[in-house]
C-alpha cells in the first residue's frame, strides 16, 4: 500500500469518526478537536514566547513586560463570572433556537462588562498622573516617561 493511499484511508476514517452519530454530537466532536488543536498551539507559543521576547528586550524591559502582562491577565477576573454565565445561557438559548433571548443575553452581558471596564478605565486614567511607574515597577528613573506611556497604552 502506498503512502498516499494510507493517508487517504486515515483521512476517511477520521472523517467518519467525526461525522458519526447525531448532528449535534458530530458538531461537538469537531469543536472539541479544534479546541484541543488551538490549545496545543497556544501551549507551544507559550513555551517559545519568553525566548523570542528576550531576543528583543533587555532584562529590565522584559521584567516590566512580564509584570504588565500579569496585570492585564488579572482583568480577566473582572467579568465576575459574566463570561461563563453568558456561555451557559447562550448555549441553552441557541439549543432551543430562541434567538431573541440569545441576543438579549449577549447585549446585556456586553453592557454590564462595558460599565465595569468603563469605571475601571476612568479611575485608572484619573490616578495614573499621580503614580510613579518607575517606583511601582522598580525600574530605572530613565524610563519614567516611557513607562508612563506604556502604562496608559496597556
Amino acid at each position: 500500500m502506498s503512502i498516499a493511499k494510507a493517508i487517504n484511508r486515515l483521512k476517511e476514517q477520521v472523517h467518519r469518526l467525526l461525522n458519526r452519530g447525531h448532528e449535534r454530537t458530530a458538531k461537538a466532536r469537531k469543536h472539541i478537536l479544534a479546541s484541543l488543536f488551538i490549545k496545543g498551539i497556544s501551549i507551544i507559543i507559550g513555551f517559545w514566547m519568553p525566548r523570542i521576547t528576550l531576543d528583543y528586550l533587555e532584562t529590565e524591559q522584559y521584567g516590566i513586560w512580564i509584570t504588565l502582562s500579569s496585570v492585564i491577565g488579572w482583568f480577566s477576573f473582572f467579568d465576575i463570572g459574566l463570561g461563563n454565565g453568558l456561555r451557559n445561557h447562550l448555549a441553552e438559548s441557541l439549543a432551543k433556537n430562541d434567538l431573541e433571548k440569545a441576543k438579549a443575553y449577549v447585549s446585556s452581558t456586553y453592557a454590564i462588562l462595558a460599565m465595569i471596564f468603563g469605571t475601571v478605565l476612568v479611575v485608572f486614567f484619573a490616578i495614573t498622573p499621580l503614580l510613579d511607574w518607575t517606583k511601582i515597577l522598580n525600574a530605572s528613573s530613565d524610563l519614567y516617561n516611557e513607562l508612563r506611556l506604556v502604562a496608559m497604552v496597556t
